[in-house]
């Protein structure tokens, strides 16, 4: 859902117009909110009755129920996005928010107003979809029940549509509208700011400074919009801290996530240490073990060690500087013929499938490859922190052949049992196994239902026991995960200089350079 609220809000950030020629009259911009509106909550009602049939007469395989609810949402969130997209580059329902009174050109007000419908559909599907929901997550109370665990009653309509704009909306756009309000000020003053520069391309340079500034300070906001507090002292806490000093791990603070304890989950935000925060639900603190916990958060540090986050950063800035390119290309004033509208709307047409194949295809492919590799990172965490080893293991009898015929001479201690070359311990990638199966179970997730991003948790559990019994298997998955890096990093650099030729770069910069005032 996250990527469909980002190129929703991306759409509205990109074009002030409509890019198509589609709907003009009032009325018919009206049929068309209305539409794209009700069309996805009309599907996540069938959903619902399905998934809900399915559960009350099939209540000895709930993963039936499980898989259908994951399936139709998918489905719902397929026609959300191309409704909703169709409505703000095919209708003149973005001209209309600008022109209603009292609005006109007060910063954010019409970006905010075009994103209404969206924001509506949206509660609309999650209103909908709650007794499917609230079934599903019976099953994970019933199997806490039976472990002899905390329980809490499942959360009422309210809760749960709160929860999902808490944590699938406003996390993406509260950054995303201060980008907005940034832009719509730059546009307001850009005359007078190319006048002071000299420089027709300085809104355009300050308008990303500012994208570059929000993503920086994002988690600090992000920690509010989710309800936090810091981890209470104790013996977690202290086994967490100690494991930070191990790694090298820097980070603001370790945070409980407060979800009224129905998510069983942890995340990472934050590109340096000082703005950085580790956060843990309150339903995983409850509902699982202290050693298991460790290992989670040692797939969040993986997300950090591995430099997962900077190397998304640089995916998107390719984007970025992709458009930049674009829209030095086809700007009024650049050299050679103009471009007429219809050639505009070819080229933005393909340059819009082009980032959403590289979203919607390529960002997921490398996602599930980092998530996979933040799993090795978490049990090789588990073997520093000194899990006993309990099963044959590579990592702990190196006099062993692996499957490639190659004796393992090397002994890994201390902190050289994070690296690339070492190989994984069977009891830490089984201890990390049951952890994932855990979250899967207790989260109402089928353990082989496949995710766009981070692949079905069986699948992952798999991958980590094949990759603790065959060294060499670690070794090439390693290698393979550092070419993507060093394929993402090149990528940035190109699409950088690329974009600074188009937009002569250097000259922007020589009217601030001493001398030259």
């Amino acid at each position: 859902m996250f990527l469909i609220v980002i190129g929703i809000l991306s759409i509205i950030l990109a074009f002030q117009r409509p890019l198509y020629d589609g709907l003009h009259a009032p009325r018919l911009v009206i049929s068309a909110v209305a539409i794209a509106t009700m069309l996805p909550a009309l599907i996540a009602w069938m959903v619902n009755r399905r998934v809900v049939w399915l559960l009350e007469r099939k209540p000895e395989t709930p993963g039936d129920g499980q898989f259908a609810l994951g399936r139709g949402l998918t489905i719902v969130q397929a026609v959300l996005g191309v409704s909703h997209a169709a409505l703000l580059l095919g209708t003149d329902w973005m001209l209309l928010c600008g022109q209603l009174p009292m609005v006109g050109a007060w910063p954010v007000v019409p970006g905010l107003l075009a994103t209404l419908p969206f924001l509506l559909a949206l509660s609309l599907v999650w209103i909908v979809t709650y007794p499917a929901d609230r079934a599903v997550r019976q099953i994970a109370l019933e199997v806490n029940i039976f472990r002899g665990k905390p329980v809490r009653p499942v959360w009422t309509v309210g809760q749960h549509l709160l929860f999902n704009l808490r944590h699938q909306v406003l996390f993406i756009l509260i950054p995303m509208f201060l980008i907005l309000a940034a832009r719509d000020v730059i546009t307001i003053y850009s005359k007078r700011i190319v006048d002071w520069a000299g420089h027709e391309r300085v809104p355009d340079l300050l308008l990303g400074a500012t994208a570059g500034l929000v993503a920086v300070i994002a988690p600090v906001i992000l920690r509010w919009v989710w309800v936090t507090q810091d981890l209470p002292g104790g013996p977690l806490r202290d086994r967490l801290e100690l494991m930070c000093k191990q790694l090298r791990l820097r980070c603001r603070a370790i945070l409980v996530w407060r979800s009224g304890g129905v998510i069983v989950n942890a995340a990472v935000m934050g590109l340096i240490g000082p703005l950085r925060y580790i956060l843990i639900t309150d339903a995983m603190l409850e509902q699982m073990e202290d050693r298991k916990i460790e290992a989670v958060f040692g797939h969040e540090a993986g997300h950090v060690k591995r430099h997962h986050i900077l190397f998304f950063l640089l995916f998107a800035l390719i984007s970025g500087c992709l458009v930049t390119v674009l829209t030095a290309r086809t700007s009024p004033g650049r050299a050679g013929p103009p471009i007429d509208r219809a050639m505009f709307q070819i080229i933005a047409t393909i340059g819009g499938v082009v980032l959403l194949l590289k979203w919607g295809l390529l960002f997921g492919w490398i996602s599930r490859r980092f998530e996979r590799q933040a799993d090795v990172f978490g049990a090789r965490t588990l073997a520093l922190s000194g899990v006993p080893c309990s099963l044959p293991c590579a990592l702990h009898a190196p006099s062993e052949i692996d499957s490639a015929g190659t004796q393992a001479k090397e002994t890994f201690v201390g902190r050289a049992l994070l690296g690339r070359r070492a190989p994984l311990c069977s009891t830490a990638a089984n201890i990390f196994s049951d952890a994932l199966h855990d979250v899967a179970v207790l989260n109402g997730i089928p353990p082989e239902s496949r995710s766009w991003r981070h692949s079905s948790i069986a699948s992952r559990s798999r991958f980590l026991q094949k990759l603790a019994g065959d060294p060499g298997a670690t070794r090439r998955f390693e290698r393979l995960v550092s070419r993507i890096q060093w394929g993402i990093f090149l990528g940035a650099v190109l699409s950088a200089l690329w974009a600074a030729w188009e937009i002569r770069l250097w000259t922007v910069l020589g009217r601030f350079w001493p001398g030259n005032a």
